[in-house]
């Protein structure tokens, strides 16, 4: 990557949850070949769920639990699943021409995730890594990130998560069963984290603003170039943004991760039916960390035969069936695995 002019930093402070990632986007589709690179920082004015661009909110969302709660459901155009977006919470977005990462997304992330880990590491996190595209502190993610191709420029986009309400979130994704809601709440707790957690004291955010600044700096040698964001450009932005959103409506969609839910990179929770009625999976990197069946005796057999196997139809049909019979071995056999190779497909 070369980029040798000095960044632009744009604040569009706090704005509605609709504009702001209509901003965006709109600003990424407006970037032009010889564009600057850009980083605009602004916050959520309320709690919403952010699902992926090609993500099905039918499949993955309770939308009747969203309604009533309050809590509009939005697009966004970059990838993965549904996300809780909490009121006020702070986020930061790159946005430069596409000819910039002409070997694709993968520097993209490296520089987005850069300014990230060294934000958290001003702040006095400890233990902080780049797993993929999340960011893990303490053996926990506490932030995802994302990014984009369209038109001519592209965008990677980044929040940091002060404050995760794990139970507010679980009441607006879909789950078929209490048993379901409740290794998802655990799950939850045990793989995500937030600033509240981790910090005795939760920076505001002008604290986190001044230190991605300052980061900025850091990484690109020269001060950023504050530029104020100018109504006329905000309002054709934000209009050029929902028209590329909407266009996304129509689009295909699928589940973010059928018959499941992604908790981090590591851990998933499935819940699915068989012929031994439902089986419910959670996933822990490549082995079965919980595994639950409806049918007491055969949950007993996989109790003692399928924990901490590696989540294959082989490994575990071998296990199976030397105590249930080969059909039901198979059929539990094939189920987990198909859930395992879902998660595994590029």
């Amino acid at each position: 990557m070369a980029i040798s002019e000095a960044p632009v930093w744009l604040d569009a402070g706090r704005v509605s949850a609709r504009e702001m990632h209509a901003l965006y986007t709109g600003m990424t589709v407006s970037t032009g070949v010889d564009d600057p690179i850009r980083v605009m920082w602004l916050s959520s004015g309320e709690a919403h769920v952010s699902i992926g661009a090609g993500q099905n909110p039918a499949a993955d969302l309770d939308l009747a639990g969203c309604r009533e709660q309050g809590v509009e459901v939005l697009r966004r155009p970059l990838g993965g699943g549904a996300v809780w977006i909490d009121a006020d919470q702070p986020f930061f977005f790159l946005v430069l021409p596409r000819r910039a990462f002409a070997r694709g997304h993968r520097h993209l992330f490296s520089l987005g995730m850069g300014l990230v880990v060294a934000v958290l590491r001003q702040l006095g996190f400890e233990d902080v890594e780049m797993r993929s595209q999340d960011i893990w502190v303490g053996g926990r993610k506490i932030m995802g990130t994302g990014a984009a191709s369209m038109e001519k420029g592209c965008v990677f986009g980044a929040s940091f998560l002060r404050r995760f309400p794990a139970r507010r979130f679980l009441d607006c994704i879909h789950a078929p069963s209490d048993g379901y809601r409740e290794w998802v709440l655990q799950a939850l707790e045990e793989g995500i984290t937030d600033c509240e957690r981790e910090l005795a004291e939760t920076p505001d955010n002008d604290v986190f603003r001044e230190a991605l600044f300052e980061s900025v700096r850091q990484r690109f040698g020269v001060e950023p170039v504050r530029e104020p964001l100018r109504p006329e450009e905000r309002e054709e932005w934000i209009a050029r943004g929902l028209e590329e959103l909407e266009d996304l409506e129509q689009g295909d969609t699928h589940a973010a991760v059928p018959s499941g839910i992604r908790i981090n990179r590591e851990s998933y929770v499935f819940e699915t039916r068989s012929r031994c009625g439902r089986l419910r999976l959670q996933l822990c990197g490549n082995e079965i960390r919980r595994i639950w069946c409806e049918e007491p005796k055969i949950n007993s057999v996989l109790q003692e035969r399928a924990l901490g196997l590696v989540p294959e139809r082989l490994v575990l049909r071998s296990n199976l069936s030397r105590v249930l019979a080969p059909s039901l071995a198979d059929e539990i056999s094939c189920r987990v695995d198909a859930l395992y190779r879902g998660i595994r497909s590029p």
